[in-house]
């Protein structure tokens, strides 16, 4: 493998691209370690997103890396006094075994712990070399979401070239461990390859599963049943939905063909594609927030129910955990606003004065730097 170290040349700031009131993310400051692309992430799952997206930025066989984050957020970090929490990484895996991205990603780390503002890292990879960051264990808002998409058999059908089952749940046992709030993506949850993997019974292995997220340490799971594409993307032979439905197919027929039946367009929410039936969605989601809850944690699903339809009560957002937005302090270090939960078109709605005091804030649209001076 190739991997080839890049400047950046523009600001990293930029918001889930999502404007319409069904948004569920929180406002965040997304940062990618890489460029957009299955080029740039080793894992190649076989239902990525990045893959298919508009976005994706292929390289050939040459990982890139960007070498410069940590001096431009700081940079954008100086001219705000308002910091939303800062995501790192949305198109690949900040974490993933290759010593230039960890290497990035510890140096960002590092920036943003010291400055003191949110963090919330997605990743499949072993997120444990971040402890060695100063202070990032007791960072009061910080949270790692490891994806583990099901046991060892869903794994080794989705993301073979991912870390294993037991080097994901040893992360977060470790993580969880030392301090750091965890949670565990069960993303995607794809109903027909369980089926296919443990046959018509296959909840029972998800009610096990879950009980082992809890066992090591996770409060909080969020789940998704899937955003498939039906047509391929940029550089791709096959869409999604096809690679999907063909690894399904050898070993359950009637459920490759079920799953081309069952996962329709679909464009009511933010979480535009190919899901899941409606009806079938909110049945599953809400057998497995039974199930979650019965084993000590909350649930959420990502974009494609509204919170009220499916997630546990009295979250502060689909993260599970407190990420708010951060004020300028004395000396450049950032402070939590209390009260804030970052998901200000939601939860500061009507409010005459929100915790930030920022009324203009309070949009599904998403954020510009400009606002944040």
């Amino acid at each position: 493998m190739n991997v080839r170290l890049v400047r950046r040349k523009s600001s990293t700031f930029h918001d889930f691209p999502y404007a319409c009131p069904q948004r569920k993310c929180i406002h965040s400051w997304i940062v990618n370690v890489t460029p957009p692309g299955a080029s740039h992430c080793i894992h190649r799952c076989v239902y990525c997103y990045a893959r298919d997206a508009v976005f994706a930025r292929p390289s050939g066989d040459v990982l890139e890396v960007y070498a410069n984050l940590p001096e431009l957020v700081e940079r954008d970090l100086d001219r705000i006094s308002l910091c939303p929490p800062v995501s790192i990484s949305n198109t690949t895996d900040p974490c993933q075994a290759v010593a230039e991205v960890r290497r990035e990603t510890a140096r960002l780390v590092r920036l943003l712990v010291a400055r003191g503002v949110s963090v919330l890292i997605v990743t499949k990879g072993d997120a444990t070399f971040l402890l060695d960051v100063p202070g990032f264990a007791s960072h009061r808002n910080c949270v790692v979401a490891t994806t583990i998409e099901g046991p060892p058999e869903v794994l080794g059908l989705l993301s073979p070239h991912a870390p294993s089952f037991a080097e994901r749940m040893a992360s977060v046992r470790q993580l969880s461990a030392a301090g750091v709030k965890t949670a565990v993506r069960l993303d995607p949850l794809l109903p027909h390859a369980w089926e296919a993997l443990y046959g018509p019974h296959w909840l029972d292995q998800a009610d096990a599963l879950l009980r082992r997220f809890a066992a090591v340490g996770c409060t909080h799971v969020i789940c998704s049943t899937g955003r498939l594409a039906a047509a391929p993307g940029r550089g791709q032979g096959q869409a999604s939905l096809d690679r999907l439905a063909a690894l399904v197919a050898p070993r359950d027929p009637a459920a490759a063909m079920a799953m081309r039946q069952d996962y329709v367009f679909d464009r009511s929410g933010t979480s535009v594609g190919y899901l899941l039936r409606r009806p079938t969605r909110l049945a599953l989601h809400r057998q497995l927030r039974s199930l979650c809850e019965a084993a000590g944690m909350t649930y959420a699903t990502c974009q494609e129910n509204a919170a009220s339809e499916t997630d546990s009560s009295g979250l502060p957002n689909c993260e599970g955990h407190a990420l708010p937005f951060c004020a300028k302090t004395l000396g450049g270090r950032f402070a939590p606003v209390e009260g804030c939960t970052a998901l200000c078109h939601v939860n500061c709605r009507g409010l005459e004065r929100p915790p930030c005091g920022r009324g203009e804030l309070v949009s599904a649209q998403p954020l510009r730097l400009s606002l944040l001076r």
